[in-house]
This record gives C-alpha cells, structure tokens and sequence, in this order.
C-alpha cells in the first residue's frame, strides 16, 4: 500500500483525542476554535503559552470529529508562528517592495480606487478573494464591493473549487447549500463515492464512512478515473474515462427508469422536468454510455441496482465533479438521480458536495462574490432592492451580476480592468494557463493581502498588506453540512499585520462610506447579518457566539433562539424555487416550490488526447498539502512528507518510455511545461497522468523549479458556473536526460 494512503489511514481511526504540540510545552490556557483547514470544519481548541500558540487539541466535545484530526490540524498551530510570517506593509518603489506605514499603504490603495472610479468606473476594478475568511469578513467584503465600489467585478477562489455545486444546487432545488449532513454518511446503506477522494481529502467524513460499512454493512460505490484508496476498497469501481460523468449519470437514471426504481409520488408531487428528462435518458442506455465512459454495460447497470435498491443513499462528490466537464449540470444529474428516487430530506439520504476550504459556504451565504447576503439573486430587481433598503444604498447601483476570475484576467487584457486587489488567494499558482496569468497580472495594478512574504503573487504585488490568519482573530466559519461555529482568537498577529476585517473597514472608511459599517468588531458584523438573512432559506438569526460554543456550532436555518438548528434541508418536498426566494432566477422558477430534474446531453471534452499529446493530464490534491501551500510548506512535519511536484504514470506506460521510478521528466501541453519527478504507480490507468496541483515555482526556495500543475492547464470554464476545468487536459511526458 503506498505511504500516502497509510498516513490517510492512520489519520482517520486514531481512537483517542489528537493533540499536537511542541515537546515539553504545555500551555497556560486552551481557546476554543474550528480548524481552518477544509470544510469538514473540526472542532479544535488551541493551546497558548506566554502568547505564543504551543499546541493544537481536538475536541472531544465536537460532534463533527469527536476530538480526532487530521495531520495537517494536528499541526496548525504552527502556521501561526513563522519566520516568514508577513509583519508589515510593502509598497513597490523601484522595481522592489519596500516597507511603508500602513496610512502610505491604504493611501496609495485609495487613491489608486478613487482615480479608477472617476476616470473609468466601477468597471475598472476588480477583488479576487479567498475560501478562508471569517463569516464577518466576507459579509464587510461583499458590502463594500458592491455597496461602495459598486463593482460586478468581484470573485473569490471558490471559484476554482465550489462554483459547479453552488449553481447545480440553484438550478435543482433554488438555492444553494448541501440538503444533508454528515450523520448522513452514518445512517446511509449504499455511499457513492463520485468524483471525490474523502481518505485523503476529508479523513475524518472517510472515517464515518468506513465505520457504518463495518458497523451496518454499508455498501460503498466509487466513479472515478483513479485507483484511490476509496475506490481499492469499494463493493464497486467505476473506472470512467476523463470527461464522462455525463453519460454514466445518465446511465444509472436510464436504468432506475427502465427497472421501475423510481418514486413515482414523490416525483409527481415535488419536481417538475420529468418528461424531458425521460426523453433524454433514453439515449444513454448502458451498452451506449459504455462505449463513451469506458465502464462495462454490466458494471453501469450494478451500480444504477444498487442506488436504486438501496433504502437509504448519500452522494458524496467533489472535484472530480466540479473542475470537470458539464460541471453544474453533472451536479444536477447527481440531484436527478435523489429526487427521481425521493432519496432527499430523508436519514440516509442526500446528494452531498464535500467541500474543500474551511469558510467557503460562509462566503456564499452572504454574499462574498457571486450573489447577495441570504442567497439572493443579484440579476432579481426585488432581491437588490431589499438588499439596497436595508444597507441604505442606491439599488440601481448594486451591480446586476459579477464576473469571474478569469473573465476578469480578459478584462486586463483588454484594458478595461486597471486595479485589481487579491485577498488570501494565490493565483499565480493556483489559477489555469499560468503563463497567461502571470502576464496578466504583472500588467494590472495588483494590490495583494496576505499572510506570508514571499509567497508566489506578492511577486506580482504593487501594494502588500500583511494579514491576520486563523487563530489570531474572532469569527465564524461554516462547514460543509451548514454548520456554523465560532473561532476565538488565540494569540495576536505578528508585527503590525492587522486582521483582515480592520483592513476593510479602515478602507471604507478612507473611501468616505464609515457610516455603512458601523460595526467595533466580528460580532456585530455578525449581528447585522442575521438581520439580513431572517425569512431566507439561510436563516441564522437564532444564532449567537455564545451558542455557537455552548452548543458545538448550529446548523441553518435556525431562524430562533429556541431553534436547535436543522440536520436536513427538503424534509417536507418543498424547495426555494419560487421566483420571490430563489437565488437561481430565471425560467426554472417554479411557483409550487418544486425541484426542477435537468435533462443534460454529453459533450466531449474541448481537449483530447491525441498523437501529438496522447496523455490525459488530471491534476488534484494530497493529504499532506492545502492549495498552493501557503501554509502547508512552512510546518517541517508536513513539507518533509512532499517537498517537491511529481506526476504519477502508470508502470506500463513508463516501461515503454523507458522511464524511472523518481527520475526526471518533462511534461508538456499547448500551454507550457513543467519538470518534475515520475512515480511509477497503479493509481492511474494507461493513457493517464496525474499531478498535484499544489507546488508553485516563484518563491525563493523554489527558484529555477518549473512544478506549477497550472503551466499545463486550459484556460476553458464550465460554461454555466464559469468554473475552470482543471480535470481535463492533453500532454505528452518524456524523460530529462540526466
């Protein structure tokens, strides 16, 4: 068994509470948090000596993760406390960035908005932000976006991850957010595992999985192209080809027709789209969804047998889902398959994303780039209006829709976007076609606001403001299952870093709008946005932080203080699909509030394999990385595990190219090239290439590497959520002669 896959094991059935700490240290006091790593969102308190964070230590209490975490949270506490932790403001002076005062800093990034505004509009400017805010930060972020800057050119690196599920759950069922919970993984007879990796990415919601098989005799169904440690242990594998959940989802739904699994009442009663989805199904029977996917006719049909037999079933699905092809639609094809078979709202049952950043649900609910506060739609003139009223703006100035990222970088092609502020997000790591982003942004006047120097963007930056990080500030998070908890701040930010809420508001009030966030601090930000979310399907206005901690975090909506919060959304059939609550606005509003089925035909992938690149290129993560390691490089116990980019090939395929295990190879699409080392592995079929995305190659310990994933990636977005596929590319690969 690989050494990656023993360390996911091991992080998920530690049967006592975890506990990292620095040898023969023990704290004085212990502060209640969550961990700021992914959105399974554990419960964790962080030991402080002499006030510095000494320790990390699972809560028990928690019942998210029952006092256990992962390697990275065991470890988190030294992200806090770095030599290259950034400690002041930077302002490019001669080609170098040179500390400043902050009033230097914030008065350049003032005036810089100001001249843009009269001289070009609102247009002009562009915020690209993060999945790792407080709630509160978010909430400040989106009002002064689009409340003072009035700009559509707001976007956050969810984008790269979550995007896909936010409008396929739109599209089904109204809103976003995940119907079920985690308890869900507990109480399910069949887990189908889609397009996700939870024993390395989500260990502690693999451990509930792997319990409830040994326990109750789950049964466990995997669909993706990797050999991963879910998919090994699977009742079922579905090795699909790149690009082709479309068809295998259709599939399954032929087959569920076809063998009269269905709920015939329930569909009737609670969705509208049966007939058209019927219609499309019908060409996708197993012997035809075989020739595409590659997955025996047999083997579609078992799977669709086992879903539709099953009394109670969860989805559970991720990247392999969202940065593939027809992204959204493919989410609510994993709806379809629930509500065809009413296996929603139920114990058990519920399509499920797994989500990959500590806060990126908090962004979404209120409003921290691509809709407004509650899960308002911001194209509906009602929804800006009610937003506009209770902020005491001018609606007709809340722009009407926002642009993405990589719409954003075209605008800087073009000209028309001159500013552009990125807040704890790397792209010039992280994003598509690296070449052509890096060229983008050393174009535009880059503001960047972090929590390291150096690190990868801030090679791009104008301007640099040294951020407060987790841990070091008070707020809330929302986990994958809607469940909000509060984090307290343990120790405080290292030199003159200042919390990135202070940031903002300090901002707006230069920008003359002080009298729109009235607000000392995190709670009664948090105050003004329950009030703003009271009636939407988002409610949080029972909620308080003394709750939060006395109770382990509370699910919405939770619409009073005598609420307990809600496990499981669509309980009783009904769905925010009416046009006066929905925040999907459009033509699959439905008065009655029923659930729309989706009819979706395949469309091959815009880049295939050929003879000049015969390779597929799937690109993900590792269990001992987050995103571009940020964090992750700068703690010693996780860096030694993975120091360096790699790409795994399968022996077959490296004996005809007569490549080694560990040697040196050079990987190239029509964008660029990376060299990195081989690992000759089983994971990945023929024909197939897989690369962590997490290495970049721009700061000083990294010079003279090219490891960037991104250098080989499309520049080509879902075209409904606008989400990049990174998924799916062509390549070559060819030994380096050493």
């Amino acid at each position: 068994m690989d050494s990656e896959l023993r360390r996911a094991i091991r992080s998920c059935f530690d049967s006592s509470a975890a506990t990292g700490s620095s040898a023969g240290v023990t704290p004085d006091h212990w502060v209640y948090s969550t961990c700021g790593y992914c959105a399974v969102g554990c419960g964790l308190y962080i030991g402080v000596r002499q006030g510095q964070a000494v320790a990390v230590q699972g809560n028990t209490n928690y019942p998210v993760n029952r006092g256990r975490l992962c390697v990275k949270g065991l470890y988190e506490w030294k992200v806090l406390h770095h030599p290259e932790r950034a400690t002041e403001p930077m302002v490019r002076k001669k080609g170098r960035l040179v500390p400043v005062s902050w009033d230097e800093a914030l008065g350049l990034l003032v005036e810089k908005l100001q001249q843009n505004l009269r001289a070009f509009g609102p247009t002009s400017i562009g915020i690209y932000h993060t999945g790792q805010f407080l709630l509160e930060e978010y909430y400040t972020l989106g009002k002064l976006a689009k409340g003072v800057l009035c700009t559509p050119n707001i976007d956050s690196n969810t984008r790269l991850c979550m995007a896909a599920t936010v409008y396929g759950y739109a599209r089904s069922f109204g809103t976003d957010g995940p119907p079920g919970c985690y308890e869900d993984l507990d109480a399910a007879d069949l887990i189908f595992v889609c397009g996700a990796n939870p024993a390395e990415m989500h260990p502690q919601l693999w451990r509930r999985i792997m319990r409830n098989r040994q326990k109750n005799g789950a049964k466990l169904l995997v669909a993706d192209p990797r050999t991963t440690l879910p998919a090994r242990v699977a009742d079922l594998h579905l090795a699909l080809r790149p690009g082709t959940n479309v068809p295998l989802l259709n599939s399954m739904a032929y087959v569920l027709l076809e063998e009269k699994l269905i709920d015939e009442r329930y569909i009737a009663a609670h969705t509208t789209g049966f007939g058209e989805l019927q219609e499309v199904v019908r060409r996708y029977p197993p012997e035809k969804a075989a020739e595409l996917t590659g997955v025996p006719a047999g083997k579609i049909a078992e799977a669709a047998l086992l879903f539709g037999r099953s009394p109670a079933a969860t989805t559970v699905f991720c990247q392999g889902v969202n940065q593939s092809m027809a992204a959204a639609e493919t989410v609510t094809l994993i709806n379809n398959l629930h509500l065809i078979t009413g296996k929603i709202g139920k114990p058990g049952s519920a399509p499920f994303s797994l989500t990959g950043q500590a806060s990126s649900m908090s962004n979404r609910e209120v409003g921290g780039s691509g809709s407004l506060p509650g899960f308002r739609n911001q194209s509906n003139p009602v929804h800006r209006q009610e937003v506009a009223d209770f902020w005491g703006v001018d609606a007709g100035k809340i722009p009407a829709g926002t642009n993405d990222i990589m719409k954003m970088m075209q605008m800087i092609e073009r000209g028309e976007l001159k500013f552009l502020w990125t807040m704890g997000t790397n792209p010039a790591v992280s994003l598509p076609q690296q070449g052509y982003v890096r060229e983008m942004l050393d174009k535009v006047f880059l503001v960047v606001q972090d929590i390291y120097y150096p690190m990868e963007t801030a090679a791009y930056a104008d301007i640099f403001l040294p951020a407060a990080q987790w841990g070091e500030k008070t707020g809330t998070y929302t986990n994958a299952e809607r469940r909000v908890n509060v984090g307290y701040k343990a120790v405080e930010p290292p030199g003159r870093a200042k919390a990135d809420f202070d940031i903002l508001l300090e901002v707006a009030k230069r920008l003359g709008a002080a009298k729109l966030f009235p607000w000392r601090n995190t709670e009664e930000a948090f105050e003004e946005w329950k009030l703003l979310s009271r009636g939407r399907p988002n409610d949080m206005g029972g909620m308080t932080y003394r709750r939060l901690e006395q109770e382990g975090g509370l699910q919405w909506p939770c619409p009073s203080e005598e609420h307990p919060g809600t496990a499981r959304l669509y309980a009783d059939g009904f769905f925010p699909t009416r046009p006066d609550v929905a925040q999907a606005y459009g033509p699959f509003n439905d008065p009655e509030g029923r659930a729309k089925l989706w009819a979706v035909d395949y469309e091959a992938p815009p880049e295939v394999p050929d003879e000049h690149y015969p390779f597929w290129l799937n690109t993900g993560r590792m269990i001992e990385h987050f995103h571009t390691r940020t964090k992750t490089k700068r703690v010693p116990e996780l860096h030694c595990l993975a120091e360096e980019g790699f790409v795994e090939i399968n022996p077959a395929d490296a004996e005809k190219l007569g490549i080694r295990d560990g040697q040196k190879v050079r990987l190239t699409s029509r964008r660029g090239w990376v060299e990195v080392k081989a690992l000759l592995k089983n994971t990945v079929a023929p024909g197939q290439l897989f690369m962590p995305f997490h290495f970049g190659d721009l700061d000083p310990g990294e010079q003279g590497l090219k490891q960037a994933a991104n250098h080989l990636t499309l520049n080509w977005v879902d075209p409904v959520s606008k989400q990049p596929i990174f998924k799916i590319a062509a390549c070559k690969i060819e030994k380096v002669e050493e």
